[in-house]
Protein backbone atom coordinates (compact mmCIF):
# COMPACT_ATOMS: atom_id res chain seq x y z
CA UNK A 1 0.00 0.00 0.00
CA UNK A 2 1.49 3.66 -0.71
CA UNK A 3 0.12 7.03 -0.51
CA UNK A 4 0.47 10.03 -3.29
CA UNK A 5 1.43 12.66 -1.49
CA UNK A 6 2.60 15.62 -4.71
CA UNK A 7 2.16 15.26 -8.68
CA UNK A 8 3.66 18.50 -10.30
CA UNK A 9 1.01 20.46 -11.70
CA UNK A 10 3.10 22.63 -14.42
CA UNK A 11 3.03 22.35 -17.71
CA UNK A 12 4.83 18.33 -18.33
CA UNK A 13 5.59 18.33 -21.97
CA UNK A 14 8.18 21.64 -21.05
CA UNK A 15 9.52 20.94 -17.62
CA UNK A 16 8.54 16.90 -17.17
CA UNK A 17 7.08 15.66 -13.94
CA UNK A 18 7.56 15.03 -10.44
CA UNK A 19 6.05 12.52 -8.05
CA UNK A 20 6.13 12.64 -4.53
CA UNK A 21 4.51 9.03 -3.12
CA UNK A 22 5.08 7.15 0.41
CA UNK A 23 5.17 3.55 0.59
CA UNK A 24 3.32 1.78 3.60
CA UNK A 25 7.27 0.92 4.87
CA UNK A 26 7.20 4.62 5.08
CA UNK A 27 9.95 5.53 2.58
CA UNK A 28 9.40 8.62 1.01
CA UNK A 29 9.59 7.98 -3.13
CA UNK A 30 10.80 11.12 -5.11
CA UNK A 31 10.14 10.32 -9.29
CA UNK A 32 11.03 12.54 -11.75
CA UNK A 33 10.46 12.06 -15.62
CA UNK A 34 11.97 14.10 -18.26
CA UNK A 35 9.96 15.92 -20.76
CA UNK A 36 7.71 14.13 -22.93
CA UNK A 37 9.57 13.71 -26.47
CA UNK A 38 7.39 10.83 -27.71
CA UNK A 39 4.75 8.90 -26.12
CA UNK A 40 4.35 9.46 -22.29
CA UNK A 41 5.74 5.38 -21.95
CA UNK A 42 8.96 6.83 -23.88
CA UNK A 43 10.12 9.12 -21.22
CA UNK A 44 13.20 8.84 -19.60
CA UNK A 45 12.69 8.39 -15.38
CA UNK A 46 14.62 8.52 -12.41
CA UNK A 47 13.69 7.97 -8.34
CA UNK A 48 15.39 9.11 -5.36
CA UNK A 49 14.11 7.07 -1.89
CA UNK A 50 14.50 9.18 1.50
CA UNK A 51 14.25 6.59 4.56
CA UNK A 52 12.15 6.96 7.63
CA UNK A 53 14.97 7.80 9.48
CA UNK A 54 16.89 10.40 11.07
CA UNK A 55 18.79 10.58 7.97
CA UNK A 56 16.06 10.27 6.10
CA UNK A 57 14.44 13.28 8.13
CA UNK A 58 17.27 15.58 8.04
CA UNK A 59 17.41 15.47 4.51
CA UNK A 60 13.54 15.54 3.98
CA UNK A 61 14.46 18.95 6.21
CA UNK A 62 17.30 20.21 3.95
CA UNK A 63 15.39 19.65 0.67
CA UNK A 64 12.51 21.90 2.15
CA UNK A 65 14.87 24.38 3.49
CA UNK A 66 16.19 24.52 -0.33
CA UNK A 67 12.90 24.97 -1.98
CA UNK A 68 11.54 27.56 0.49
CA UNK A 69 15.18 29.51 0.09
CA UNK A 70 14.62 29.22 -4.25
CA UNK A 71 11.08 30.61 -3.56
CA UNK A 72 12.28 33.27 -1.69
CA UNK A 73 15.10 34.31 -3.65
CA UNK A 74 13.15 33.40 -7.20
CA UNK A 75 10.05 36.03 -6.09
CA UNK A 76 12.73 38.87 -4.98
CA UNK A 77 14.14 38.88 -8.44
CA UNK A 78 10.54 39.11 -10.07
CA UNK A 79 9.82 41.72 -7.60
CA UNK A 80 13.33 43.32 -8.50
CA UNK A 81 12.59 42.86 -12.56
CA UNK A 82 8.77 44.56 -12.03
CA UNK A 83 10.66 47.18 -9.84
CA UNK A 84 13.19 48.08 -12.97
CA UNK A 85 10.14 47.89 -15.54
CA UNK A 86 8.44 50.65 -13.80
CA UNK A 87 11.89 52.45 -13.61
CA UNK A 88 11.65 52.26 -17.40
CA UNK A 89 7.88 52.77 -18.08
CA UNK A 90 7.93 56.15 -15.99
CA UNK A 91 11.02 57.47 -17.76
CA UNK A 92 9.52 57.01 -20.97
CA UNK A 93 6.52 59.31 -20.21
Amino acid sequence: MSSDLYTSEINSERYGDLFLEMKASGNLIITTQDPATKKQDDRLSSYFMIPPTPEGWKEAENLIGALQEWVKHTKELEEQRIWVESLTLGSDR
